[in-house]
């Protein structure tokens, strides 16, 4: 029964020595205690803020990076219509190009034609000539054969050039 029903002198020195082991708690050992848990509560506060400013720095860098994803989309569909625009634009002035060309060709061909068509035209109507003059002297040798023939032929030139 002794240890349920403490003795005086008990508790009078374990109060002592609980009220010394609190003053030494106190003079030497709360603050050092208190200055570790106000260290290590200020410790996890900065890392809570630091670890609320990463995850806001990276919020920032993320919407950044989707800002610059999006404008170097835009870019790059702006560089590829570009160069399909420029694309069209060579193809369409090739095309033109090639044209004005083929119709220049077309023309110069026609005109060469048409200048060998005309020297031919000239060649054949100088051998018609030639053929006709040939033909024209053995048609008067053979009508002006006689000397009757020769002189009715000049007295009738004669009379229509006075005539004119």
């Amino acid at each position: 029964m002794d240890l349920i029903t403490p003795d005086f002198g008990i508790i009078f020195w374990q109060t002592i020595t609980l009220l010394f082991v609190l003053f030494i708690l106190g003079k030497f050992g709360w603050k050092p205690i208190l200055q570790t848990l106000k260290k290590r509560e200020t410790h996890i506060e900065e890392a809570l803020k630091g670890a609320e400013e990463a995850k806001q720095l990276l919020a920032q860098l993320k919407s950044e990076q989707e800002k610059l994803l999006e404008k170097s989309n835009r870019e790059r569909e702006k560089i590829i219509s570009d160069a399909v625009a420029t694309k069209n634009d060579i193809l369409e002035t090739a095309q033109m190009e090639a044209r004005q060309l083929s119709d220049k060709v077309l023309k110069e061909a026609r005109e060469v034609i048409n200048t060998e068509k005309e020297i031919a035209f000239g060649k054949l109507k100088h051998e018609i000539f030639l053929i006709s003059v040939q033909v024209a002297e053995k048609l008067l040798e053979k009508e002006l054969n006689t000397e009757n023939k020769q002189e009715e032929l000049v007295r009738r030139l004669i009379k229509e050039t006075h005539l004119n």
